[in-house]
């Protein structure tokens, strides 16, 4: 689905009584597992209060596709997450791009936000 889709998804879902969101890009690194660099507290310089595409360098990317601790994901092994992209709400930069993350390879891209090749995995607090 688009971003915007995504959004809105997460906050019309119903289940369990609702209050779901689309997580943030920190809340949704919070989420990988095996890669240094992109967990939570890792080099890459990517989180809620650093959007801006200047915040993402190489250590965003450094992780191998396949190598994750969950069946080659970089998933939590409790969640199924599996190794598929999902949005953050997290605008990259102002160009109409957002964050995600791959956990095919722990890695967080941004993508134009009318790419659809991403899904949400919604959170609440």
């Amino acid at each position: 689905m688009v971003w915007e889709e995504a959004i809105e998804y997460c906050e019309n879902l119903s289940l369990a009584g609702g209050g779901w969101h689309l997580p943030t890009i920190s809340e949704l690194r919070s989420l990988i597992r095996g890669c240094d660099a992109t967990e939570t507290g890792g080099s890459c310089g990517v989180t809620d209060s650093c959007l801006d595409y200047d915040c993402r360098d190489d250590s965003c990317l450094s992780c191998d596709d396949g190598d994750g601790p969950n069946n080659g994901c970089y998933g939590p092994s409790d969640l199924s997450l599996g190794c598929d992209s999902y949005w953050s709400s997290s605008p990259a930069g102002d160009d109409g791009s957002a964050w995600n993350v791959s956990f095919a390879g722990g890695k967080i891209h941004g993508n134009d936000a009318d790419n659809h090749y991403f899904g949400a995995r919604c959170v609440r607090p």
